[in-house]
Parts: structure tokens; C-alpha cells; sequence
């Protein structure tokens, strides 16, 4: 046999080493992990080509063979399944020993040393229910205008969505609706238009958005495009 010998591993399990190939090859495989290793992942490999076999044309005619041959062949393939049950018997067994041994290892290096105690856990800022999606709600009317609303903020990762019921709106009429911060300048959420009566839902559904958290919103106005203040929504 040439070269290295743990490069044989594949003609091994397919049985096309000569006798003295086989021998020594089964010599080098009592002591070496390597090997051992690669002769579990191969050992199935017969019984796959086995399975392939079965698709393939039918092979021609064998010729006869002598029995000698045949029985010699036979104890070697029995030989070499006997090998295979104990070197998988064997690995088994060192998995079994040095598995935990590795884990009790890695444990141990991931823990604090002997007589120091382990350091505080970094603290995390505090969650508002905003942060955490939390919707707000906005609600007020207007009294002598007959104007109901109610603004739902969904908190996002860019500010917030804003949805708007609006009882009670009548037109023909242009409004906007703003948010207040409490500090900072005003933003417009969105605008909408009633051409007349009769034409609009009651209430009015209206969705906008605005760069604002909810928490620092501290009120929604709804405008007329003439400048006039329908109604004030407070938290």
C-alpha cells in the first residue's frame, strides 16, 4: 500500500485493497483516532452504492469463479464488518467519556475565577409602554360644535402612526389635524376634506403619522384651513 496510510480509508470500506494492503491498513486503523473518525462516516458507503445499484442496466454475465476465491472474499468482507462494530463501539465510548469532560471544560472557562464574585449585570434602560408599543389615547369635544374625537397613537421605531374617529364633522370644509408637543414645534399629522353635507362617514375615519413619540405629545388641535380651531384633544 502507497503513500499515506490514512489515505486508504475509502478503499477499505469498498474492499478493493489487496490482502497485504488490508492488513496493514487494519494495523494503522487500531491506532489511529483519525481514521477511526473517517471509517464511521464511511462505513454506510456500501450499502449506499448498494442502493444505487438498483438503477443502474444490469451488468453482464459473471464468469465463474472459484470457490476458494469466493469464500476467501466473504471471510473478508465479515472480517472488515467486525472491525467496523468495534471501532463505533469504541468512539461511542469515548464520546460518552470526554463529552463531559469538554462541557464541566467550557463551564469552567466561562465563569467567573475562584473568590471573585461575578460582576453586576450591565442595567438596561427602563421600558415605557411607549417603547414597548404601547397605543395612546387622545379624546375631547368641542362644546356648541358638536364635534366628537378620539386619536389613537401606535408608537413605531420613526415616531408614531395616528389614527383619528371624528364624530359629528360636517361641511363643506378643509381641516388638518396637528400634534402639540409638549416642547417644540408643532406638526401637521394630516389633512382631510368634507366636500358637503352627507358626503362623509360618521364618524370620520382619518390616518396619519408624525415624527413625534407619544410621550411627547401633549395634545392634538384640528384646524380649518381658514384658520379656525375645531376642537383640542387632550391626552
Amino acid at each position: 500500500m502507497g503513500g499515506v496510510a490514512h489515505t486508504d480509508i475509502a478503499a477499505y470500506v469498498l474492499g478493493v485493497l489487496d490482502e497485504a494492503d488490508n492488513a496493514v491498513f487494519e494495523a494503522h486503523l487500531a491506532d489511529c483516532p483519525h481514521c477511526q473518525f473517517d471509517l464511521l462516516e464511511f462505513y454506510e458507503l456500501p450499502e449506499i452504492l448498494t442502493e444505487v445499484r438498483k438503477y443502474w442496466p444490469d451488468p453482464p454475465i459473471p464468469q465463474t469463479r472459484p470457490l476458494d476465491g469466493m469464500f476467501d472474499e466473504l471471510a473478508r468482507m465479515r472480517r472488515r464488518r467486525k472491525i467496523l462494530v468495534r471501532v463505533a463501539g469504541a468512539v461511542a465510548v469515548l464520546l460518552v467519556i470526554v463529552g463531559p469532560l469538554i462541557t464541566v471544560g467550557l463551564l469552567r472557562s466561562g465563569s467567573a475565577p475562584a473568590g471573585q464574585a461575578p460582576g453586576p449585570a450591565a442595567a438596561s434602560a427602563p421600558q415605557t409602554p411607549d417603547m414597548v408599543g404601547t397605543p395612546s389615547m387622545f379624546s375631547g369635544s368641542e362644546a356648541g360644535k358638536s364635534l366628537l374625537a378620539q386619536v389613537i397613537v401606535q408608537p413605531t421605531e420613526w415616531g408614531a402612526n395616528v389614527d383619528l374617529v371624528l364624530g359629528g364633522a360636517r361641511g363643506p370644509q378643509s381641516c388638518r389635524l396637528v400634534a402639540v408637543p409638549w416642547a417644540g414645534p408643532e406638526q401637521v399629522v394630516t389633512n382631510w376634506s368634507v366636500p358637503g353635507p352627507g358626503a362623509a362617514a360618521d364618524p370620520l375615519r382619518i390616518s396619519g403619522a408624525t415624527s413625534l413619540a407619544p410621550a411627547e405629545i401633549a395634545r392634538f388641535e384640528i384646524w380649518t384651513t381658514s384658520g379656525e380651531l375645531l376642537a383640542t384633544i387632550p391626552r
